[in-house]
């Protein structure tokens, strides 16, 4: 006969793992930037100055297995450029939008899950932008390089 401590920890050792992806953003810039994070549900983090020339950033808001948005906001000063991610049963969909600004226009923008899903803006290029959405089979990290 199994005990209740038992059984519990046979249980907890059914349940799946939790999934979470985590939003990067590395500045290869010669200048620094500010970034933040926010989710779909309300909260948020505050703005965080990244140092330039290969400065990077982790948002302290994952994104989930849980279909609530996660976006990475960085800028300049003033409009901010997103990398959104939402996350549900494993698959992921990715996209870059300058709906709030783009002060990184001029600059080259790159996005990706650990070298799968990319999305690749070349310098002055709006076509990888939102509406452009990547649909992935992963929950690997997003990482948004700029410059």
């Amino acid at each position: 006969m199994m005990g209740p401590i038992f059984a519990s920890l046979v249980l907890l050792a059914a349940l799946p793992a939790a999934i979470a992806s985590s939003l990067n953003v590395q500045n290869n810039c010669d200048f620094g930037i500010q970034c933040s994070a926010a989710k779909n549900d309300g909260s948020s983090s505050p703005p965080v100055e990244v140092n330039g020339n290969g400065g990077t950033y982790s948002s302290p808001l994952l994104a989930n297995d849980d279909n609530v948005g996660t976006v990475l906001k960085c800028g300049i000063s003033g409009p901010v450029f997103q990398m959104e991610l939402d996350l549900q049963n494993g698959r992921s969909w990715l996209d870059l939008s300058a709906l709030d600004g783009d002060p990184f226009l001029p600059y080259h923008r790159h996005v990706e899950l650990a070298g799968q899903c990319v999305i690749d803006c070349p310098a002055t290029s709006t076509t990888c932008e939102w509406p452009l959405q990547v649909d992935c089979s992963s929950s690997e990290d997003g990482w948004l390089t700029l410059c």
